[in-house]
């Protein structure tokens, strides 16, 4: 005997272990890509504020989560309003806004990858191929440029841990193991 569905369970836990493991890795190959050392501090801040206000456990975030949020979003903006004049206005806008609308994106994702409510499911799709559109499309200029195929891998991870997680609900799902809320 055994539980039912284990290894769907254990495979949609692994599909949310694989799209962090990506995540971790498209942060060190983007902090390579922006190269500014404002743009990475601008990257870090980001993703260490949601993760704070989406992921910290203690009551009082939980409790006040759209005032943590509010705030986050506050800091992101002077930070990203103090350090535009330091900047070239090209790279701000072509590198550093979409690789930090991808990353957001990809958090996201990886944060709703094991909920069962359904409008978090939805979220969870439109948040990676908005990643996957971002990420692709605007590093596809250094990808053929200069052969830089290592771009690719975060992607690769991340689409790899996606399909793990879909292939396993779906399964579920079919089995009549998984309901969405």
């Amino acid at each position: 005997m055994g539980i039912v569905g284990k290894k769907q369970s254990f495979c949609r836990f692994l599909g949310w272990l694989i799209i962090l493991i990506g995540f971790i890795f498209t942060l060190i190959i983007d902090s390579f890509y922006l190269a500014n050392p404002l743009f990475i501090i601008g990257l870090i801040l980001i993703i260490l504020l949601a993760f704070v206000t989406l992921k910290f456990p203690h009551d009082l975030i939980k409790n006040h989560r759209l005032l943590f949020g509010v705030i986050s979003f506050t800091v992101v903006m002077i930070f990203n309003i103090v350090i535009f004049p330091f900047t070239d206005s090209q790279e701000y806008f072509i590198k550093y806004i979409p690789t930090i609308i991808a990353n957001i994106s990809l958090f996201l994702t990886w944060h709703y990858t094991l909920s069962i409510k359904k409008k978090e499911k939805i979220a969870y799709v439109i948040l990676f191929l908005i990643y996957l559109i971002l990420s692709i499309c605007f590093k596809l200029g250094l990808l053929i440029g200069q052969c830089n195929i290592y771009i690719l891998i975060p992607n690769l991870i991340t689409i790899s841990g996606f399909a793990c997680n879909f292939i396993a609900e779906t399964s579920m799902r079919k089995k009549g193991l998984m309901k969405y809320i």
